[in-house]
């Protein structure tokens, strides 16, 4: 997949997610869209990236954090989409985020479907 051709909320944004993608060398798609959107806002990397590792997220460390609601739903759906927690709730993250935060959050689920699908065809 070509990284360079898909939404970012920032030049930042692509810049932390490629920083990560090019440590990981295995082709899990459930981290690929983890790491788009730990790495997509300044508030939600500050917090991040000290529990961000090439195999490894603590999202409970993340979540220990105050986050605002729309931050907080964003990472929420991080670790439901690497991980199928429970915790991830629709409705009340469409009620909390605003037009980037969309954006984002429908920009991972694309990536983990179609790395899902690349990941399939080559087996």
């Amino acid at each position: 997949m070509n990284f360079d051709q898909i939404y970012y909320a920032s030049a930042q944004h692509k810049e932390h997610f490629l920083a990560l993608v090019n440590t990981k060398k295995s082709n899990e798609s459930g981290y690929y869209s983890a790491y788009y959107i730990l790495t997509s806002s300044k508030e939600i990397w500050s917090l991040a990236k000290k529990h961000t590792q090439s195999e490894a997220i603590d999202f409970d460390k993340i979540l220990e954090h105050g986050l605002i609601s729309s931050y907080k739903s964003l990472v929420l759906l991080a670790q439901h989409l690497f991980m199928a927690s429970n915790s991830f709730d629709l409705d009340r993250a469409l009620e909390s985020w605003d037009q980037p935060s969309y954006s984002v959050a429908l920009q991972a689920i694309k990536l983990r479907w179609t790395l899902s699908r690349e990941s399939a065809e080559d087996l």
